[in-house]
């Protein structure tokens, strides 16, 4: 008998040797075993013989102990959980070799003794191509500003949270002067440098929280959080007075631009990104039928 445990011991030590997971065994709230698989950076005993409690956040204590109980209430049945460990909110693993984010899928799986077998796989690059996937889904394709449905999606929040809190933001809708006419005269490639040159233009001069759009095949939405209608019409003055300043060498000769520019500001508990985007685009209607290269607001 006592050749057979010690069979099954050496079993399980060799199937925990050739795991690419991480595998930590819990019995009483403490980790009783701990093998690091492929997260070589992990020093196995600064985490062996710790209490949960001292060794993760609350924020991902709760979790993680809620998933070994429910695997403790049912014996054998897998329990999952996903979460991320960052080294300056875990101080124990940081300790043990964490230095950069990791995200984790996580089995918990309980015997009827009581131990609690906790595989942790690693599934940073799946989230890192997660998001490159997501990000190239938001994204217009030419100019690497986000697309028109981005724009809905954080116009939507943000205009949604400006409300609740008493916030302002404003919005521009910026379109190219005799787009058609460049790229008759140029072609149509000339065309694409130039909304290039100007989305590059607009990124150097917005602030980080601002957020560009490409709205159409020569139309920019630029969403302002935080931006009351006159600071927002200041903002695309900038943008217009920029844009007039450019000059792109190209091989039929310099290529050059004015735009005309809509802005309009949230407008009391009633409005919406709806709302202010049609207001931007009416003041941009009046703007280009003004002769263009101008920015029309909203009148007070």
């Amino acid at each position: 008998m006592t050749q057979e445990l010690s069979g099954r011991k050496e079993s399980f030590e060799a199937l925990l040797q050739v795991s690419r997971d991480l595998v930590i065994v819990i019995r009483e709230g403490r980790v009783e075993l701990c093998r690091a698989g492929d997260s070589d950076w992990l020093i196995e005993s600064v985490i062996c013989g710790a209490h949960l409690e001292n060794l993760l956040p609350a924020d991902l204590y709760t979790p993680v102990n809620s998933a070994i109980e429910r695997a403790q209430a049912s014996p054998g049945e897998k329990q999952k959980l996903e979460y991320v460990l960052r080294p300056e909110h875990v101080a124990a693993f940081r300790e043990a070799g964490l230095r950069e984010p990791i995200w984790f899928e996580a089995v918990f799986l309980a015997l009827p003794s009581g131990e609690v077998f906790w595989s942790a796989r690693d599934i940073n690059e799946r989230k890192k191509l997660h998001r490159k996937v997501t990000n190239q889904a938001q994204r217009d394709p030419l100019t690497g500003a986000y697309n028109r449905r981005a724009l809905m999606t954080v116009m939507e929040q943000t205009v949604a949270q400006a409300l609740r809190y008493d916030w302002t933001c404003s919005v521009m809708v910026v379109d190219v002067d005799g787009f058609s006419r460049i790229n008759d005269q140029h072609g149509w490639d000339a065309g694409d440098q130039l909304l290039q040159q100007i989305v590059t233009g607009i990124h150097k001069l917005k602030r980080t929280a601002d957020f560009l759009a490409r709205f159409g095949d020569d139309q920019l939405v630029l969403f302002l959080p935080e931006t009351n209608h006159d600071q927002g019409v200041a903002a695309a003055e900038r943008v217009r007075r920029m844009v007039a300043e450019l000059e792109m060498p190209y091989a039929t000769g310099e290529v050059s631009c004015t735009v005309s520019v809509g802005v309009s500001g949230l407008q009391g508990v009633e409005d919406d990104a709806a709302g202010m985007l049609k207001r931007a685009e009416e003041n941009l209607f009046i703007a280009r039928s003004s002769g263009g290269n101008r920015v029309e607001g909203e009148t007070s």
